[in-house]
């Protein structure tokens, strides 16, 4: 008996689940299969869906200069040729950062969407595009390099003494 409570209760989980990705694939991925597909014309305005409660926060003006400013950056990067999650941070069933990386002509980007869910609806709260993705690579290994020991450095050195 106890299994069969144990059981139902991870289905249940389960589902509720892969019910709250679907319901967050449903805002993001027409976002990005947009972007995929170079229709960026009005890429913020699609973030924020008309039935959207954070479109309230917005003026009529500031998603045509928004719509504007995404478009002339998404234009400048070139043509995208692919995407992928790359990293995903929450609090469970309240607020949830996901970060795509999407591959364009010039460099690629990350696609940021900070969703949160109000009630029984999840929705868009944020979306972002940041180019410059090097920067996080370059404070990465500088971190990194930071964090090795003087003896890390040495051993390194002297593996690769070969090297000129």
């Amino acid at each position: 008996m106890n299994l069969r409570v144990v059981f139902i209760s991870l289905v249940f989980l389960v589902s509720l689940n892969t019910s709250a990705n679907e319901e967050i694939d449903k805002l993001t991925l027409p976002v990005l299969e947009a972007i995929q597909k170079g229709d960026v014309s009005n890429i913020f305005s699609m973030a924020f869906p008309k039935d959207s409660p954070t479109r309230d926060y917005f003026s009529k003006s500031e998603f045509i200069q928004l719509d504007a400013q995404f478009e002339s950056s998404f234009k400048t990067l070139g043509k995208a040729h692919g995407y992928f999650e790359y990293l995903v941070s929450d609090i469970p069933d309240v607020f949830m950062i996901k970060y795509y990386v999407v591959k364009f002509e010039r460099q690629p980007a990350l696609i940021k969407f900070r969703l949160y869910k109000t009630k029984n609806k999840w929705r868009v709260n944020a979306f972002e595009l940041d180019d410059t993705i090097q920067n996080y690579l370059e404070e990465s290994a500088k971190y990194r390099l930071g964090t090795q020991g003087l003896a890390d450095v040495r051993a390194e050195i002297k593996a690769n003494k070969s090297l000129k």
